[in-house]
């Protein structure tokens, strides 16, 4: 027993994320389940992650503040693992029924309050907390399943888990914890003689992908507090010798306004190392001469930050360094111009790539300018939704060719990558560069909302703050 609920509902802020709801999360959470049960109209399952960080390969513990599966926590802010959630549409009765383990005190001594049952206070706990009326032990969820499945006469049932296609060939994310579920589960039903599962990813991330007001100003929120910290760092970029300095200044001043972490390991690249897309070796030195890329970004509830700025060492663009980035940047905003609902990502990316060609022939190539890409034709998307996962919807990218609608958030990421020389006014330039410009954007129907706007990224606007 942990007391009173008033003290309870304080322990379980940890493990029940309220999505900046408040006492509005319970029905927020419960209308989403009622939609995907509308959309579906079928019985389903959905688990949580299994296990906790270092819980599958314990000599790679790492610091994991939310490590909960996106759809369980979209559907009902539990944010532990072991917990399963069984939907049912068609039942008379129960709706819904959250699957969790049985409350293990010797356990929250050492890693803190979970979710449990096996008493009728913590029983009581987990209704009261998260809205969910009937609660069960994990333990029971295989005899439930086949108990509801065998009142609706054998249907097929539901289950979430990745797939899509690549190179128009059908494929699967196979090493998830869904992918896992969902084989057992077909295990099941062969052996109850049931139909197969069908997967509800496509009505899941409908419902999901769009942000509400509440997603909106977390992500929002996220901004500002990524925003805040490179501002910072700008100021005192001086102090600073090499990446690893960078990295540690940066997401300390961001981790310090935030608990819920980073939104991926930060990319701090100078010189050359920016023309490697997912560096994160970040130890290296830097020279006053070099650009330096950095792409980083903290969480706020379950929305993401995902910036990327790209900046001189010594505090000013060198002639040759800015006129390639004010390629990049004019190409950010074309794409930012053209984004709305109805259009699609790759209409995006025509319009961005296109942009980037033009500006090296005309802005670059036609005063002299050499260059040598270290791609063809582009050298990534200009965008990936973004939500629940910091690159949320289908990880194959199908969506990329679908009519975006209101309220999906994408990155807007243009990036230059090569080898580049000019000779202006006398005098020599010759450097590896690699360029890179993001913020990230809310789809309205009469344009988009750039969450980003306030984090400085013009040539002015940087000098500005490094010269302070």
């Amino acid at each position: 027993m942990i007391g009173s609920m008033k003290t309870s509902k304080k322990v379980y802020t940890g493990i029940f994320r309220d999505g900046g709801a408040g006492a509005f999360a319970k029905r927020r959470y419960r209308d989403r389940r009622k939609k995907l049960m509308m959309a579906e109209g079928r019985l389903m399952a959905i688990t949580g992650v299994p296990y906790g960080p270092g819980g599958k390969t314990t000599w790679a513990y790492a610091y994991c503040p939310t490590y909960q599966e996106p759809a369980m926590m979209y559907l009902t802010g539990i944010n532990q693992n072991n917990v399963i959630l069984l939907l049912d549409p068609n039942s008379k009765g129960s709706d819904e029924i959250l699957f969790v383990g049985s409350r293990d005190h010797v356990m929250e001594f050492w890693e803190g309050v979970r979710f449990g049952v096996g008493d009728d206070q913590s029983l009581k706990e987990v209704r009261t907390v998260t809205g969910i009326k009937d609660v069960r032990d994990i333990q029971e969820f295989k005899d439930v399943l086949k108990e509801r499945l065998l009142k609706q006469k054998k249907k097929p049932i539901g289950a979430l888990w990745l797939e899509g296609t690549r190179k128009g060939k059908p494929c699967a994310i196979t090493t998830d914890h869904n992918y896992d579920f969902k084989k057992k589960i077909e295990g099941w039903l062969r052996s109850w003689k049931a139909p197969t599962l069908q997967n509800i990813m496509k009505n899941h991330f409908e419902l999901r992908l769009p942000l509400d007001k509440y997603d909106v100003t977390n992500a929002l929120k996220a901004q500002e507090i990524t925003g805040n910290g490179f501002k910072v760092l700008l100021k005192n970029f001086r102090k600073l010798k090499n990446e690893c300095q960078v990295q540690g200044f940066l997401e300390g001043q961001m981790l310090m306004n935030t608990p819920f972490g980073l939104s991926y390991p930060s990319i701090v690249a100078s010189g050359s190392n920016a023309n490697i897309l997912h560096y994160t070796k970040n130890d290296d030195d830097f020279f006053k001469n070099e650009m330096i890329l950095i792409d980083f970004g903290i969480r706020w509830m379950t929305m993401h930050a995902d910036i990327t700025r790209t900046f001189p060492v010594s505090g000013r663009f060198n002639p040759m360094q800015k006129i390639l980035y004010e390629i990049v940047l004019k190409a950010q905003l074309v794409v930012q111009k053209k984004a709305r609902a109805g259009v699609t990502v790759d209409e995006l990316n025509t319009v961005c790539w296109e942009k980037i060609n033009q500006g090296l022939e005309y802005d670059f190539k036609a005063i002299g300018g050499k260059f040598k890409l270290k791609y063809k034709d582009r050298p990534h998307g200009v965008s990936h939704l973004m939500g629940e996962q910091e690159h949320d919807g289908d990880p194959f990218r199908n969506y990329a060719s679908v009519p975006m609608k209101p309220g999906w958030m994408i990155s807007n990421e243009p990036g230059l990558y090569g080898e580049f020389s000019l000779r202006l006014k006398g005098k020599s330039y010759d450097e590896k560069i690699g360029i890179r410009i993001e913020d990230n954007l809310v789809m309205r129907s009469n344009g988009c909302q750039n969450l980003s706007s306030k984090i400085p990224k013009t040539v002015k606007q940087l000098e500005k703050l490094m010269s302070q």
